[in-house]
């Protein structure tokens, strides 16, 4: 199959790659399409995100690939919006995916998929050591931004998992995450399947995770491919066997960007 990737991050923010460095990339894969979804600005911590100041740059320069690379590569200019930031002009953007990163309670900012200390520090000093109650917090934060923004897509759904800290197998907890997804579907039926985690050697198994596969095929919401690659040369990563899982769920499709809106195209 060939691939289309929407969640890719540049040295404009955490990533170790040029945006045509990427886009070099892409076209040696002989990819469908590439999207760029840089960090959007968070005051909280602004040591992996895109600072302000850089927004109109990295706008002119995505546009300028799209122009240079038209005949062989479709490219799209997109931003990973947090929870903690805000977008004036969203409409220069081809598309927006939300996501949460961060838990800031008294003035004190956990991210919560950054290290596995940080995580258990959050639980441990914001929640008594009661990781469901946090799960419960992220999953809240997570419907409730993507309700306000209305996004082409939802980022990492439970990427609250990443470090096999919450207790996954518990029902108390599968009930939150199924009532999370039921909710942010309502609002965006478009999630992607994130691969990120498995390139950077932290899981095995893709966002969202098996169990939530059933919850998207039966509200009636549809899956898109994404890397979240910060490394030219993991934007497919993964990609085959993430089909494979699909298809075993017994999910016949994907969403592909077209650049205004998702065609489904069968696996």
């Amino acid at each position: 199959m060939r691939y289309s990737n929407l969640h890719n991050h540049t040295n404009f923010s955490d990533g170790k790659h040029t945006p045509e460095e990427n886009v070099l990339s892409a076209i040696e894969k002989n990819m469908l399409s590439l999207g760029f979804s840089d960090h959007s600005f968070t005051a909280c911590d602004p040591s992996y995100c895109m600072w302000e100041e850089k927004y109109d740059a990295y706008k002119q320069e995505i546009n300028r690939l799209k122009q240079k690379y038209a005949a062989q590569l479709p490219i799209y200019l997109g931003m990973e919006l947090d929870y903690y930031s805000a977008l004036a002009d969203r409409d220069s953007y081809d598309y927006i995916l939300a996501s949460v990163h961060y838990i800031v309670r008294d003035g004190v900012c956990y991210p919560i998929d950054h290290s596995p200390q940080q995580q258990k520090d959050c639980a441990n000093e914001v929640f008594g050591g009661d990781y469901v109650a946090m799960a419960k917090c992220y999953y809240d934060m997570l419907c409730e931004h993507v309700e306000r923004v209305q996004p082409d897509f939802v980022g990492h759904f439970d990427v609250i998992t990443k470090f096999s800290l919450m207790p996954e197998e518990e029902e108390r907890y599968r009930k939150v995450a199924r009532e999370a997804l039921v909710r942010a579907i309502d609002a965006c039926p478009f999630i992607e399947m994130n691969t990120g985690a498995i390139s950077r050697g932290w899981r095995k198994t893709p966002y969202p995770c098996a169990y939530l596969l059933d919850t998207v095929k039966q509200q009636g919401g549809h899956i898109l491919l994404s890397a979240d690659s910060h490394h030219k040369d993991n934007l497919t990563f993964f990609f085959d066997e993430s089909v494979e899982l699909l298809r075993n769920a017994g999910i016949d499709h994907i969403a592909v960007f077209n650049g205004k809106e998702f065609d489904l195209m069968g696996i």
